[in-house]
């Protein structure tokens, strides 16, 4: 998912276009997350099925044809010269006869050569039939979940190798606010740190050079084995259009570099802050980050998505 902008918008109803959660995914992570390890060849063609119709001592069907052919064709030679109309019946006739006695002494060949090319292709369809249990039992090893799953964790590691380490950053840690978003905050990371492999951190402070200013994000979930960073903001209904358009630049750059975002509404966390944790383990699910967690929320409903004012 990638965020388009334009020189020139309306700012009174930017904000009312927004509905959250806003998910934003850098294209190569949402490449890997449907990739799938090299699957196996299949070294050799399904064989071509031959002709089925059995030879026969005498092709009657062929005779008859020829036959009614011959005596068209006499007929019509006849009625313009009747000497040569009876010397090329009489030519027919003895081709046809050579034809059939032909065909009647070379039976025996013909019809060893059918049975020799089905014996040869039953053979060949054998051998393809074991070749393609082998390619189906490879297939089922080489596109296993737990396979699948390690394949794309070694694509997520190169690639999100690139990112820096966090030195500014430190755990959650309850505020001492009497805040009631704060409280609902700490409350939503506290639930999600409960389910997490990774940890979540707030105070995270990164400098976006699009924007020239520190970015903060509320908070953000480092997985330590894949070093996926997953950036957790929350938009309150105050928030100016111009701050937001600052934010979608500074969100062009982090995703750039290989953040993975995840935007829920104010209303969304004070009021389902449960079931945006759903929504936070969905998409470690759908990216195959982690699917161990989605599973913690089977009894949450999904959260309703949400557009702001």
């Amino acid at each position: 998912m990638r965020i388009t902008f334009t020189a020139a918008f309306d700012q009174t109803n930017y904000k009312s276009m927004r509905q959250f959660p806003v998910i934003l995914i850098p294209p190569e992570v949402q490449r890997i997350a449907q990739s799938k390890p090299v699957a196996p060849k299949l070294s050799i063609a399904l064989p071509s099925l031959p002709p089925t119709q059995q030879p026969t001592p005498i092709q009657i069907q062929e005779a008859i044809a020829l036959s009614f052919g011959l005596i068209f064709v006499v007929a019509i030679v006849t009625t313009f010269a009747k000497e040569l109309g009876i010397m090329l019946l009489i030519v027919g006739t003895v081709a046809l006869v050579v034809r059939i006695r032909y065909q009647f002494l070379t039976y025996k060949k013909r019809y060893q050569s059918h049975q020799n090319t089905l014996q040869n292709y039953f053979k060949k369809l054998e051998s393809y039939s074991r070749e393609e249990v082998e390619y189906e039992q490879k297939l089922a090893i080489a596109h296993a979940p737990e396979r699948v799953i390690e394949f794309r964790h070694q694509q997520f590691q190169k690639f999100f190798a690139k990112i820096p380490p966090i030195e500014n950053a430190i755990a959650l840690a309850k505020s001492n606010s009497p805040d009631r978003d704060q409280s609902a905050i700490y409350d939503f990371g506290v639930t999600l740190q409960q389910n997490l492999s990774g940890t979540i951190y707030q105070g995270v402070k990164l400098y976006i050079p699009s924007v020239n200013q520190d970015w903060l994000p509320t908070l953000t979930y480092i997985d330590p084995v894949l070093n996926v960073h997953i950036a957790i903001e929350i938009i309150g209904d105050s928030e100016s259009a111009a701050n937001l358009m600052q934010k979608d630049l500074a969100d062009r750059f982090l995703v750039d570099s290989g953040w993975i975002m995840i935007k829920f509404s104010q209303k969304q966390i004070l009021q389902s802050s449960a079931a945006c944790c759903k929504e936070f383990a969905k998409l470690l699910d759908r990216l195959s980050l982690d699917q161990s967690v989605l599973s913690n929320f089977d009894a949450i409903p999904d959260l309703v998505p949400a557009k702001t004012n």
